[in-house]
């Protein structure tokens, strides 16, 4: 019999070793639209803790830039205290995306934006401004100081009536702060001795009136309109301030940030 050869069997082929994918670490998705949210009345409180920070970013420079310049240490301090709780201010509103893997850490701050944090550093501010304050510009002079402070206690005041889903717009709430803080610059008006300061409170009293006016929706001749409050607004801003007349009106200000407000609203 023919003895068969041996088969030879063929080499095994080896599997090919899977490669390690190296660790890629999950980025930050882009964010769609606009980085500050203003379409909708969640985005009005931060619009305008955005300008109070800003208010107070401005004055603790110029607080620091006074006290170094006339050796006032108190100065010095309170303006650095309130330059870096501006900046705080800015990094819990949520408009900054940052890219790198190193600056997102900074964005834990977001976290705090609630309307308690919101109200306790609107005390905050207004207390350290209020060490800033020169005594001889009366309560109404201070109000001016105090603008950063006030418009970061109006923000947590408009986030709690969101959260209660209450139906009064935004721009017409910061809009009623004004006419309160204008009030209390017209009853310093008709107390300084001056036919001019009297008259600035009269123009005062008629203006807020307007305005009051045009926010009760049963009067019509009276049109509670973008270019009315940024009229009567523009008035306060420039005319009515204890202060001195041509110098800047605080609740003229936060009148004309509701017409910002207003815009936005649109």
């Amino acid at each position: 019999p023919k003895e068969e050869a041996p088969k030879e069997e063929a080499p095994k082929e080896e599997a090919p070793k899977k490669e390690k994918k190296p660790k890629v670490k999950k980025e930050r998705a882009p964010r769609d639209g606009p980085i500050l949210q203003i379409t909708g009345p969640e985005g009005s409180p931060k619009i305008v803790a955005l300008m109070a920070a800003l208010a107070v970013i401005l004055q603790g420079s110029n607080l620091f830039w006074a006290g170094v310049n006339f050796l006032i240490p108190l100065s010095v301090l309170t303006g650095i205290f309130l330059f870096i709780l501006g900046v705080i201010l800015i990094l819990t509103i949520d408009i900054l995306n940052f890219g790198d893997p190193l600056l997102k850490r900074i964005e834990i701050f977001e976290k705090f934006y609630r309307f308690e944090v919101l109200l306790i550093l609107g005390i905050v501010v207004i207390l350290f401004e209020m060490l800033s304050i020169n005594f001889n510009i009366g309560t109404a002079g201070a109000l001016a100081v105090m603008l950063g402070g006030i418009l970061v206690i109006n923000a947590a005041v408009m986030e709690i009536l969101i959260k209660k889903e209450k139906t009064m717009k935004p721009s017409k709430l910061v809009a009623l702060f004004g006419i309160i803080i204008t009030m209390i610059e017209v009853v310093y008006l008709f107390a300084a001795p001056s036919l001019s300061t009297i008259w600035d409170g009269i123009v005062g009293i008629i203006v807020i009136t307007l305005l009051l006016l045009s926010m009760y929706d049963k009067i019509k001749f009276i049109p509670y309109q973008w270019w009315m409050v940024l009229i009567l607004g523009f008035i306060l801003y420039g005319w009515v301030s204890p202060i001195g007349t041509g110098a800047i009106g605080t609740g003229g200000t936060i009148i004309l940030i509701s017409f910002i407000l207003m815009l936005l609203e649109k």
